[in-house]
Formats: structure tokens, C-alpha cells, sequence
């Protein structure tokens, strides 16, 4: 009787201990070959390291173009000439005063002035390149569109003479032609500067 008993018993335990051990059904099939502790996941462990699988791939593609490509990496530093300055000083202005060759200077810049203006018989062109050397930058746009054959004088008839210089830079000079005196302006930029015509003023009544 105690033997059978203890058949039976054993053949319970050995039921409970198999059933126990026993894979449920659904479950995960154990891996005959992982070890206790051992992290199975779907998939694998590279896929445990890194997830996205994208982020050291990325990170090895920028490095491998930064390598492939030569314009990568810090621009390079533009060197540009230093600028040359011109070390001269302008020129000093030469003080400017009145005496017998400045007073001759004058007359003969005024009779050049008249004479060419007077040479009416040329042609519109020769007549202008005589005149434009002897006139201020500013004169010279409003003698430029002059038609010579309307000038009323034809020539000089006398010595020019000076009628006022009270400023060292402005002189005025009568010039005797055959309608009458003409009154050439001049002015110069300084002592060392040529005297060069601002007006050419026909005789009064003219």
C-alpha cells in the first residue's frame, strides 16, 4: 500500500515539474543557446546598438566627403595688396603779385585771345581749336557753339593794354580792334599759373 502510494506521488510530481518547465503556447521559443542575463531583442544586437541605424552612418559619410572633397574645411584667407598712398604733398600755391612781366603776361595773353577770335575766315572747327586753348574750363562751353562768321570783328588794330588789376588773380585788358576796344576778363590760379580768358566783352554800343 506505502508503495503505491509513493508511485503515484512521484508520477504527480514529475506531471507538475514537466508541466512547469513546459513552453506556454504564444510565448517566445527559448533560445537553446542564450545564457542566463543574455537581452534578445527582434532585432539583434547590432539593432540594439544603434536603433535608427542611421546616426554613426551619417556621421562616417560626412566624414568620408570631408576628405573627398578638397573646397571642405575652412575658407581660405583672401590677401589683398595694401593700398599704395601717394606720399607727395600737394603743391604749395605760389603767392601771386603784380610786376612789369606779370603785366606783360597779361597783355599778351589777351592780344592771343583776340586775335583768335577775330580769324573768322576759318572754318568752324580750326577757328575753335585756336580759340579753346586760351579760355577758362568754364568759358570755354560758352564760346563753344559761336559761329565765327557772326564775330563783328575781323582784326587788332593796337597794343593791349592793362585797365584794372586790383586782384593779384583777376586782370581786365582793353584790346583796340577795327570796331572798337575789346575787354578780355583773365584770370589765373595762382603766381605760377598761365593767364587764361574768362570774357571777351565787345565794345560798348557794339
Amino acid at each position: 500500500m506505502k508503495r503505491t502510494v509513493i508511485v503515484v506521488l512521484t508520477v504527480i510530481v514529475l506531471a507538475i515539474g514537466t508541466w512547469i518547465g513546459w513552453p506556454r503556447e504564444g510565448g517566445p521559443a527559448a533560445d537553446p543557446t542564450a545564457e542566463v542575463g543574455d537581452v534578445v531583442t527582434p532585432g539583434g544586437q547590432d539593432d540594439f546598438d544603434n536603433p535608427a541605424g542611421t546616426s554613426e552612418d551619417a556621421d562616417d559619410a560626412a566624414a568620408t566627403e570631408a576628405v573627398d572633397d578638397p573646397a571642405a574645411g575652412d575658407p581660405a584667407v583672401e590677401v589683398t595688396a595694401e593700398p599704395e598712398f601717394d606720399e607727395a604733398a600737394p603743391a604749395k600755391p605760389v603767392e601771386a603779385t603784380w610786376d612789369q612781366a606779370v603785366r606783360q603776361a597779361a597783355r599778351d595773353a589777351a592780344l592771343a585771345t583776340m586775335t583768335a577770335f577775330a580769324a573768322k575766315d576759318q572754318a568752324g572747327d580750326a577757328w575753335w581749336d585756336g580759340l579753346k586753348p586760351l579760355l577758362t574750363p568754364q568759358a570755354q562751353p560758352v564760346y563753344q557753339d559761336v559761329d565765327p562768321r557772326l564775330v563783328p570783328v575781323t582784326e587788332v588794330t593796337g597794343e593791349p593794354e592793362v585797365t584794372d588789376e586790383t586782384s593779384t588773380l583777376l586782370a581786365e585788358v582793353a584790346v583796340p580792334t577795327d570796331i572798337g576796344a575789346y575787354t578780355v576778363l583773365l584770370t589765373r590760379v595762382d603766381g605760377a599759373a598761365p593767364w587764361l580768358a574768362e570774357q571777351i566783352r565787345p565794345p560798348e554800343g557794339s
